[in-house]
């Protein structure tokens, strides 16, 4: 039964893989560029606001890496392991990470700059959402981790 479920969450993050580095290396950067044309006012905001969404995908890309592991050592039978748990731990703080880096450019444009409006404060708030998923996220599996020992 676990297999089957493996294998669907293989598929979806396979998906993600070559999607998120699309849009890292094709996708952002053309949107950035287009957006420093159409607005110079604040076209000098684009290379620091690139970095930090190339960054901020980046850490995405790290916790695909880690549920990848995840699954395989769910697969495995291996999930209590000291090793699932620091890949739980990584894709955490990954998460995190990409949580906080997005957040202060969030807070960034809409309070030092004053530029993007509600938008900022809502990517704010999903923002700060997802550190508080992140860290439920790593409770319950060191949980399930606890209970399998």
């Amino acid at each position: 039964m676990i297999g089957q479920h493996v294998s669907r969450l293989r598929i979806v993050l396979g998906a993600l893989v070559p999607a998120a580095l699309l849009l890292q290396f094709v996708v952002v950067p053309r949107t950035a560029a287009s957006y420093a044309e159409a607005y110079p006012e604040v076209a000098y905001l684009e290379a620091p606001y690139l970095i930090a969404a190339v960054v901020t995908i980046g850490g995405f890309e790290v916790a695909l890496l880690a549920a990848w592991q995840l699954l395989s050592a769910a697969e495995e039978g291996k999930a209590s392991t000291h090793r699932s748990q620091r890949w739980a731990n990584v894709m955490t703080a990954s998460l995190c990470f990409m949580a906080l880096l997005s957040a202060g450019v969030c807070v960034h444009a809409g309070s030092v700059e004053n530029i993007g409006g509600p938008a900022m404060l809502f990517g704010l708030l999903a923002s700060l959402a997802l550190v508080a998923v992140a860290l439920g996220l790593r409770s319950k599996t060191r949980e399930r981790f606890l209970r399998q020992l």
